[in-house]
């Protein structure tokens, strides 16, 4: 829940799964919106609003602005985070090529980065190879969702500028525009 507390119930609930604040540390993490509500993008729906990467403590909590911003457009809501720990033998950096081909993934599907993604992130070490399913399931629709809505922000909205800046081709945001 957006108001979670990161001791009192993140931190307790990825206990569970087994991750410790260390291997938060190095992560990638998808936000994606759970419940009645998905993002409208280019050229197909998706409950994802973010990628990222880094300290995961650190970040979610940096997420918490727009997180508010939501929550008054269309009420009380939750999210699903998936977190990986990517981890490769003399490479610290792992974790960031995982975003980059998650976001590469993201592009290439819906036509933009994620909501709230200003950019796409470049591949570090374009020789990894991921699994596009394992992919596909973290960022699309999973069996069994029924949303009943698809949002999108108009160009009035604060979030349009990131929403629009994306957008793969002046062709793809020009049709989107108009339809």
């Amino acid at each position: 829940m957006p108001g979670d507390s990161w001791k009192d119930k993140t931190l307790p609930a990825l206990a569970k799964l087994g991750l410790t604040e260390t291997q938060l540390e190095r992560s990638v993490y998808v936000i994606r919106l759970n419940g009645d509500y998905c993002i409208d993008y280019p050229t197909g729906t998706s409950p994802t609003v973010y990628v990222g990467e880094g300290n995961f403590k650190q970040r979610i909590n940096a997420h918490r602005h727009w997180v508010k911003e939501l929550t008054e457009l269309v009420g009380k809501f939750e999210f699903q985070v998936c977190i990986a720990v990517p981890r490769v033998r003399a490479n610290l950096y792992a974790y960031q090529d995982a975003e980059a081909a998650i976001l590469e993934q993201f592009g290439n599907k819906y036509g933009s980065a994620p909501l709230w993604n200003k950019q796409f992130e470049k591949r570090r070490c374009a020789h990894y190879e991921y699994s596009a399913k394992s992919i596909n399931d973290v960022i699309g629709k999973r069996s069994g969702s029924r949303y009943e809505w698809a949002l999108r922000p108009m160009s009035s909205s604060e979030f349009y500028p990131d929403y629009a800046r994306t957008h793969r081709t002046i062709a793809n945001t020009a049709l989107w525009i108009d339809r």
